[in-house]
This record gives structure tokens, C-alpha cells and sequence, in this order.
């Protein structure tokens, strides 16, 4: 493809309405909040047309809303400037290669690449749904507790598939967790990190670029020290805690330097009031400032389930879902198969339908137990 993969727009100004390129895909694109294309966009990009915008990336580079044509499905490019640097481009196929060893129904996929085109480029599918930090923005307040179990256990099972292929995301913030009619998924992995040849120490980060979002970094990515997991965790922790009050816990209007806000999280001053009761320990667990003390990815997901009840709570929030790829192996089947009996005790001891239900399993089993007994009697006799 090379130079001929892009086609420059002609002309100047902003497109008019009558010529919007998203007129009429409004359930295609789902709830996230797009843009239109600038006067300097290009129409195309390999064999995708442009439609519209999604907010910049990191490392520069655009990201587009686009189609092959008309029937095909939406998909997201991409792209590197022409003039990106050659650390810039090292640094966009590595994320293109860490995106693309995940493979998970909660993780965008790569679908298609050039990276040896004048400004390089990737795919992915295109995942129509509402970025929490969107989704808490159209609501008054947090979550309500039965949606904050679902997007935890969901953005669990996001991180323990992206952990599976040995990535560390380290940018997981409300902006990169899309609510999709049916889970919860996981987007963006511009500054993740491969450990699988890295060996168990970490990654350093020692840029501001491989930072991500100051509020939901852990505090070695901010001291720049090796990363493991156990970063994502910490984040998980912190996303968790701002969607119950729909604020931040630490630095709720975001104007705290990054040493002020260390600080904040070395004195434990975390405002975890809005996080219900259920999801304290949890969370508490996760935002440990020492990596090591934190639990694991599995734990979290097992001490969640075992403190978290069914409700009854209206949610706006799908239920975690189960899928065939989730049972790669022995510990994914014991975990999946744990999270349906809890499931079913939830059902049973917390619903009044369920309660009474098994009251009357137990009564019916009663009574044919002591119907046998007779009956073995009576033979006896």
C-alpha cells in the first residue's frame, strides 16, 4: 500500500450536515461520543472509508470510525502521522502486537494492519456501546451496587484475558471501558506492555508518554518503576471507586501535579465512601500501594463473587456473560463453573422467589424420603 494507502480530502472547512458521512448510523455507532472529520482528514485509508472521529490517541495518532463498504460492519483505524518518528512507529506496531496476542469477546479485535504504509495503520473492530466515563456523565450520581458488581466482574474478566497473553494494559480508566449491550469491554492498548519476553521484574515506564491517565495510574507508574499485573489491578480498584460516586476518589477535580497526587496515594488518602459495603474489601485490597500486597486478578474475581449479592437493583449495565473462550483451561473451567453456583446461591438465598422455591425442593424431597422409608417398612414387614 505504501503512500497510495491514504486518499487526502479535497477542499477546505468542515463538512454541512447534509453530507455527513454518519447520518443514518446512529445504531450502528452505538452511544460513543464522535466527531466530524476535519478539513485535513483523508477520505480513506487503505480500503476503508472515513466516516468519522474518536477522540486522539496517544503517540499522535488519529483514530477514525470507518467501513469498507456500505454492508460491511464498522470497524476502527488507527493512524500515524507521515512524519512520525521511527521510536513513534517502533512504539505504535508494539501496540498493534500486544492488542493482537489477546484473544478475548471482552478485547476490540485486530483485524487488519499496514505498518510499512507512509503513515501506518491498524484495525479493529468497531465496539458500539457507551465509555463509562460517557455513561456516568449521562447519569445523577454513581452506580447503583448491583451495576458496579457487573462492571467490576466484568472489567476483571477483560484484564484476566489480556493477562492470559501476558499484557499489562496500563491505561485502564472509565474512557477505555465501553457498556455494550451485552458485556463489558476492554479498549485501547496504546501504551500496554508485553512481560512474556520481559521477564518477571516488569516493564519500566520512563516517559510521561507510557504514563496514561494520571487519576487511574498505580503509584509505581508513577514513580516510573517496573510494572507487572499487579499495576492493572490498582487500576481496577480506582475505576471501581470513581464509578460508585461518579467523581474521583483521590483528585476529583483533577488539579493535583503527579508527585502531589503520589503523595495522596502513599498517605492512603482514597475517599472510598460512595463504594458500597460489599465492594469495600475488595477495592481496599486492589489499591494497596505496594504491587506485591495486592491480591491477584483471580482472587479479586473470587472475593468479589463470594461478597457480592444479587440485589434485585434495576441496572442499565448487562450481566456478565460466559463464553466459550473463557475455558482454555482447568482453572478457567473451575472458575466459570464457581461463578454459576454462585450465581445459583445468589438466586436461591437472596431472592424471595428463589428462598421459597428451595424451601419447597427441600419439602418435596422430605416427603418422598419418608415415602420410601414407608414403603421399604411396610416390605420389611
Amino acid at each position: 500500500m505504501g503512500s497510495q494507502s491514504i486518499r487526502r480530502r479535497e477542499g477546505h472547512g468542515t463538512m454541512s450536515d447534509a453530507s455527513s458521512p454518519t447520518e443514518g448510523l446512529d445504531d450502528g455507532l452505538g452511544h460513543r461520543r464522535v466527531h466530524p472529520l476535519e478539513s485535513s482528514d483523508p477520505l480513506q485509508i487503505g480500503p476503508y472509508r472515513l466516516l468519522c472521529r474518536l477522540p486522539r490517541g496517544g503517540q499522535g495518532a488519529d483514530v477514525f470510525v470507518g467501513r469498507k463498504d456500505p454492508d460491511a460492519p464498522l470497524v476502527v483505524i488507527k493512524s500515524l502521522p507521515p512524519d512520525a518518528g521511527e521510536l513513534v512507529r517502533r512504539r505504535f506496531a508494539r501496540e498493534v502486537e500486544n492488542a493482537a496476542r489477546i484473544r478475548s469477546p471482552r478485547v476490540a479485535e485486530i483485524v487488519d494492519r499496514d505498518l510499512d504504509a507512509a503513515s501506518p495503520y491498524y484495525v479493529q473492530e468497531y465496539v458500539a456501546g457507551t465509555p463509562l466515563d460517557e455513561f456516568l456523565a449521562s447519569r445523577e450520581g454513581g452506580l447503583n451496587a448491583e451495576e458496579l458488581r457487573r462492571i467490576a466482574i466484568g472489567l476483571l474478566r477483560a484484564l484476566r484475558d489480556a493477562h492470559a497473553a501476558s499484557v499489562v494494559h496500563r491505561d485502564v480508566k472509565p474512557a477505555n471501558i465501553i457498556i455494550t449491550e451485552r458485556d463489558v469491554v476492554l479498549v485501547d492498548f496504546g501504551i500496554s506492555r508485553y512481560l512474556g519476553s520481559e521477564g518477571p521484574a516488569g516493564t519500566v515506564t520512563t516517559t510521561l508518554a507510557g504514563l496514561g491517565s494520571k487519576l487511574f495510574a498505580s503509584p509505581e507508574q508513577l514513580q516510573g518503576l517496573p510494572l507487572t499485573q499487579a499495576s492493572d489491578v490498582f487500576s481496577w480498584g480506582m475505576v471501581v471507586a470513581y464509578a460508585a460516586a461518579a467523581r474521583h476518589p483521590v483528585d476529583p477535580d483533577d488539579e493535583l501535579r503527579p508527585a502531589d497526587y503520589w503523595l495522596e496515594l502513599q498517605h492512603g488518602r482514597v475517599d472510598l465512601a460512595a463504594v458500597p459495603p460489599n465492594l469495600l474489601d475488595p477495592v481496599s485490597h486492589a489499591l494497596r500501594v505496594a504491587p506485591e500486597r495486592r491480591p491477584s486478578i483471580a482472587e479479586l474475581a473470587r472475593e468479589v463473587e463470594q461478597q457480592t449479592r444479587w440485589l434485585e437493583q434495576p441496572s442499565e449495565i448487562p450481566a456478565p456473560r460466559s463464553a466459550l473462550q473463557d475455558l482454555r483451561s482447568v482453572v478457567a473451567v473451575r472458575e466459570a463453573v464457581r461463578y454459576q453456583l454462585s450465581r445459583l446461591e445468589r438466586a436461591i438465598a437472596d431472592t424471595p422467589t428463589g428462598f421459597a422455591a428451595a424451601i419447597g425442593v427441600a419439602v418435596l424431597l422430605g416427603l418422598v424420603t419418608a415415602m420410601v422409608l414407608v414403603g421399604l417398612t411396610y416390605v420389611i414387614v
